[in-house]
C-alpha cells in the first residue's frame, strides 16, 4: 500500500496526526486529509511543509 502518515510539525518535534492517508487536498491556508476508509480531516490555518514520496510522510505546520 502506498497511504502516507501526515505530522504536525510542533516546534522541532513532529507528531502524528493521522495515518492511512489516501487524498491530500490543500487549500488556501487549509489542508484536507482523506484516509483510506474515507475519513475527511480537515485542518485551518496550516500548509504543507514538506512530503517524502519515499518514506511515505507528510508534514504539516500550524501557521497561527
Amino acid at each position: 500500500m502506498c497511504e502516507s502518515v501526515a505530522y504536525i510539525k510542533e516546534g522541532n518535534s513532529e507528531k502524528i496526526y493521522v495515518r492511512d492517508v489516501a487524498t491530500l487536498i490543500a487549500e488556501d491556508s487549509k489542508v484536507i486529509l482523506i484516509d483510506i476508509t474515507g475519513n475527511k480531516y480537515t485542518l485551518l490555518d496550516t500548509i504543507v511543509e514538506y512530503v517524502d514520496f519515499i518514506g511515505h510522510k507528510i508534514v504539516l505546520r500550524k501557521i497561527r
